[in-house]
């Protein structure tokens, strides 16, 4: 009795090891394909930052003098100053066009579908091809915003070749297709609020703005701070519509630093600053998403409302 007992114990340990080996042979191709296609990039791009590393030649190690050459550099820190701005500025502004927009559609009884296709077109569209159609539509010689501005009587606007002008144009693009985003993710939230507690709030004898402030604002909160997030670190990255729109001009004015990045890799051929202004662009995404998660957290958690 007791070998059988034993030689049943080996038995339910060997098939727990199996299956403990089997689980992990199921998660290791994601975990090959994350490291293969995130973790080594990363880890390449900064040992390249910390190289000498001309394309076609041969690099050598120079520890952190790349960061002390861009940190001097007055495009990168120009860049640098526009890549903090265009968060700040243009995802504030989405974000309540887009929870205005997804409160007016979830409100909606008759042609939402409609209304939901042609709000979330700007998004389907790529960066490219939305650049292009703005250029095109602030272009100063034939371009409809100033032929409209013209017929109503007001000064035309450098859109491109003003420096303030081309950075509020690439900023009116970026909301133009970004905004159906936070529309996307806040009328999901919308949608997924139980009714219980607006009935609630209705027999109590609350105004709608006091059921959005106290109800719908606070069980949304999850779902902005996701929006907000993500957004912001899209804006980070911003690249194709300023090259497309002013091409990071009048001088650098309106550049960011993924795109002072390119110019400085594929014109100077010179890979090492341009790796450095990747980690650095990393370093402030990083510490803003954290930033901001716990400004979030000490707020609610001061407010009560977690």
């Amino acid at each position: 009795m007791a070998i059988f007992s034993s030689a049943l114990a080996r038995r339910v340990i060997a098939s727990a090891q199996r299956r403990e080996i089997f689980k992990h042979l199921l998660i290791a191709p994601p975990l090959l394909f994350f490291g293969a296609f995130a973790i080594f990039p990363l880890l390449f791009t900064l040992w390249v930052s910390l190289n000498f590393w001309p394309v076609g030649g041969e690099h050598r190690f120079i520890a952190l003098a790349n960061y002390q050459h861009i940190l001097s550099d007055f495009s990168f820190r120009t860049s640098l100053r526009n890549n903090i701005l265009y968060p700040l500025i243009a995802v504030p502004l989405e974000y309540a066009l887009g929870f205005g927009v997804a409160l007016l559609i979830n409100q909606m009884t008759r042609g939402q579908r409609l209304i939901r296709l042609i709000a979330f077109m700007p998004m389907m569209l790529t960066p490219i091809v939305v650049g292009f159609i703005w250029k095109m539509l602030f272009y100063p010689t034939y371009g409809p915003i100033d032929f409209v501005l013209w017929r109503l009587g007001l000064p035309k606007v450098d859109w491109i070749t003003n420096a303030s002008a081309a950075f509020a144009s690439i900023v009116i693009t970026d909301i133009w297709q970004w905004t159906p985003f936070i529309i996307l993710i806040m009328l999901g939230g919308l949608r997924s609020l139980p009714v219980e507690p607006f009935e609630s709030a209705r027999v109590d004898g609350a105004s709608s703005w006091r059921i959005f402030w106290d109800v719908t604002f606070p069980m949304l909160l999850p779902y902005s701070i996701a929006a907000i997030v993500l957004r912001s670190i899209e804006a980070f990255k911003l690249f194709d519509i300023v090259l497309l729109i002013s091409g990071g001009g009048p001088g650098v004015s309106t550049a960011t630093t993924t795109l002072i990045a390119y110019f400085t890799s594929f014109r100077t051929g010179n890979m090492g600053p341009a790796a450095a202004m990747s980690v650095l662009l990393l370093i402030i995404v990083i510490v803003f998403s954290m930033t901001f998660l716990r400004i979030t957290q000490w707020v609610l958690a001061h407010s009560g409302r977690v």
